[in-house]
């Protein structure tokens, strides 16, 4: 809980977390006299937009309170692949470039061919291509107004929410961060309620942030059957982002072949978890040790992937 003992000092708290409060107050004219105080707003600086709700109760003394604040996003599952002429993991690194809030800002002809790839899997007769360009559609044009404009499914089995406190100790979730978690990424922070000043990490499950202890991430990497170690600084980098919430795109050697994806922090069983292009989890653990035990001038052959 934040407490604060006029509504702009509460604003300025609030901004440190990410978001213009001042500007965005003004503009929607706010009551700072009303008895709560409820904002919406709507990010879209990541990849995906985000909806954040604050509630700011005003006490009879006068003072300000904020608890916390609800963070919520469309997590939109996708197994990618070739259908009708269209590699759609290409597809979604093309939208993924494109700030889809922004959508009049654009002209319409630099939009085309993202609006034809889509109805070409749409049209094309085959299911699994019409259930992958509804749901590239529902994951970046959700909450925009291109919803409007399109046919959407029905979007609350996808919709994830978390509840972040608000300590004012520093050490707060910001809205970049919250989007992480709500991606699947885990937060490195300091306890706010341990004064030793562990770090432990962070994880969304079901609505709630849960807490782990801190775990040798660095030795981890090691393990992993990397197509490239990473040197000193590398390592460090990685670390650093990992530690952020975002998950480091590279890749592994999987039974003699490269497979690109990403890593991610997975504390409730102090390990990492490798997922590749297509979302999928690949058990390189046992790579690893396949990889560790093979002698040299000898093949070892495993399973497919």
């Amino acid at each position: 809980m934040i407490r604060a003992k006029d509504f702009n000092t509460m604003a300025d708290y609030l901004s440190n977390l990410g978001l213009p409060f001042k500007e965005i107050i003004s503009q929607k004219n706010i009551n700072a006299h009303a008895e709560e105080i409820t904002l919406d707003v709507m990010d879209a600086s990541n990849d995906q937009s985000v909806l954040y709700h604050f509630s700011i109760q005003r006490q009879d003394n006068g003072d300000y309170v904020s608890h916390d604040y609800k963070a919520k996003m469309l997590v939109v599952p996708i197994e990618h692949g070739h259908y009708a002429g269209i590699d759609t993991l290409e597809l979604e690194k093309q939208m993924k470039e494109i700030k889809w809030a922004l959508f009049p800002l654009y002209k319409n002809d630099a939009l085309r061919p993202f609006f034809e790839q889509l109805d070409q899997l749409r049209t094309s007769g085959d299911r699994t291509a019409e259930e992958l360009a509804n749901k590239l559609a529902l994951k970046y044009f959700a909450n925009t107004i291109l919803e409007d404009m399109l046919p959407f499914p029905d979007k609350s089995l996808y919709e994830k929410m978390i509840v972040v406190p608000i300590n004012n100790d520093g050490n707060e979730i910001d809205i970049g961060q919250a989007a992480s978690l709500l991606k699947g990424g885990s937060l490195l922070k300091y306890s706010a309620n341990d004064e030793s000043g562990e770090l432990y990490w962070i994880k969304e499950e079901k609505g709630y942030l849960k807490v782990y202890p801190d775990f040798d991430v660095s030795n981890t990497i090691k393990q992993m059957p990397l197509v490239k170690q990473p040197d000193i600084i590398e390592l460090s980098e990685m670390l650093a982002g990992l530690g952020k919430g975002k998950p480091f795109e590279t890749a592994l050697m999987i039974n003699s072949r490269i497979v690109t994806g990403s890593i991610y922090v997975q504390p409730e069983n102090k390990t990492l978890e490798f997922r590749n292009d297509k979302g999928k989890t690949v058990n390189w653990q046992l790579w690893g040790k396949l990889n560790q035990n093979k002698k040299p001038g000898k093949g070892k052959k495993g399973p497919g992937l």
